[in-house]
Parts: structure tokens; sequence; C-alpha cells
């Protein structure tokens, strides 16, 4: 589960993450707030806490909203304003063929603390801890989505909300081309290789199709791929990896590492199905 106090982080986070995508800075915040009659003051205290908390960390100021009652359920629905130049928004339809593929982490944590808090997956108290965190407590690349869209060295840009491989399409959608993905360039935790072990799973099905990670999925044209790709090797961004290209063809498939190639269903979290 996840505590009041993380809930309203979480809430704040996600939406932040929404503004890092595109590269903007993040400035206002508007909360409107369903409220159950069973629903604790303290709680309710706690969720604001959390809410302030990111807020005041990345500089956001809260400028209102509405609080009203719910039948039986708490509803949290934050809106954000952000701002750039016109010249530096990324969108999702500028990828073209050749370009290559970067994600700003590791990949398949957040989804894998959601089975554990589900009691799907086993793990020791420790590792279990570190996966659940990620999924309660997701991280906004904001500063990294602002150096991304400054250096004007990529072509695209979304944050992984719904899965690699769903996120992936919808940048592929925009932009109508397809992409190759590296299987051994994937980016595997090593607490989600551990738990993987523990429990006999792939853990890069979760990698391609878990939801919730947060980190940003970018495309790079090939003459900007040095000069993007030092800016990570000298520590001005948060670490890089290049997982595939953008193709032609409007399929995603991920290339094996025997040189097999898997054409895979694309569908990741789908946030209109009751779980």
């Amino acid at each position: 589960m996840i505590s009041p106090e993380h809930l309203g982080q979480k809430a704040v986070a996600v939406n932040l993450s929404d503004i890092a995508a595109m590269g903007g800075k993040a400035l206002h915040l508007f909360l409107s707030l369903a409220i159950p009659k069973s629903m604790l003051v303290k709680d309710l205290h706690s969720i604001y806490r959390g809410i302030k908390t990111l807020c005041e960390h990345y500089g956001v100021n809260i400028l209102g909203g509405d609080t009203s009652a719910s039948p039986d359920r708490l509803m949290i629905n934050v809106g954000v304003i952000g701002e750039m130049s016109e010249k530096e928004v990324l969108y999702r339809d500028g990828a073209r063929p050749g370009d290559g593929i970067y994600v700003t982490g590791t990949l398949g944590d957040a989804a894998t603390g959601l089975k554990l808090i589900k009691r799907e997956l086993s793990a020791p108290n420790a590792l279990a801890s570190t996966l659940i965190k990620a999924h309660n407590l997701p991280v906004p690349c904001l500063e990294t989505g602002r150096m991304i869209a400054r250096s004007h060295l990529a072509s695209a840009m979304i944050d992984l909300s719904d899965g690699l491989l769903a996120d992936l399409r919808h940048i592929c959608e925009a932009s109508d081309t397809g992409a190759n993905l590296y299987h051994a360039a994937l980016p595997i935790s090593p607490e989600l290789e551990t738990l993987a072990e523990i429990n006999h799973f792939d853990p890069y099905d979760l990698a391609l199709s878990g939801g919730e990670d947060y980190k940003l999925l970018i495309t790079v044209p090939v003459k900007h791929a040095a000069s993007f790709q030092k800016k990570f090797a000298t520590g001005e961004l948060s670490h890089i990896y290049h997982i595939g290209k953008i193709t032609k063809k409007s399929r995603i498939k991920v290339l094996m590492p025997d040189g097999v190639e898997k054409q895979l269903d694309t569908k990741g979290f789908d946030h209109f199905i009751r779980p």
C-alpha cells in the first residue's frame, strides 16, 4: 500500500513528469479533492503535507483548486502549468528514421513494486522496500528534460508512464515511423535482476511493458548523437542508455542478442482497465 503522504507526493510527481516530457519548467499547480466522509482528518493532512513537500522541492506554487464531498472514494485531481521557449518545445512527432532511441534510467522497477504491493511476487524486506519506493515515489526528470530541450539535440521526447513499448508507440504513431529496440541494451536495475532470480521470471518483460517508470524516452538524430551522449558522460545529466533506433517501417521490433527479431505487442499499462 501507499501512505497518505506518499500518495500526495506521487499525485504531484506524475503531473510534473508531463512538464518534463516536453522540456518545460513547472510553475504552478491547481489541486481539487473529492473527500469521502470515512476519511480521517489526519490522513487528509498527510496528503496535503506530501503535496506541499514536493511542490516546495521543485519550486512550484500551489495556486488553488476545489474541495468537495465524495460518496465513497477519495479523488485527487492535479493540474500543472509550465512554461518554456517555443523554440525548445519537444513533441512526440519529431522522430525520423535513423534517430537513436535513449532512456534516462532503468526500466521495470515501478511495475515490479506494484506486483510486490499486490503480493504477486515476494522478496526480502530491504529489496521489496526499494522496488515499492520506485512505484510509490516516482522522481520527475524536470531538470534533465529542461537541459535536453535547451541543447536542441533531440528530435522527440515522452515520459514513460504506460511502459516502454506503449510510449515508444506513441512517438512512432505521431512521427509515422517504426522502431528497433536492442534487447541486450535495455537497462535493468540490480534489484529487479535479483527479484527476477528469486521469483523465476524474465525481468525484460516488465522493462518492456511495465508502466510508471517516469523516465524520459528521447530520440536523437545521428548527427547529434555524439554531442548528446557527451552531455551525459560529463555528468551534466542523469544516466542515459542507448536502447534502439527509429526505422521507416511502422512496426516496433525487439532485436534479440542472437540476432532473432521479435515483433511484440506494444500494449502497456491501460489506465481504463480496473486491476
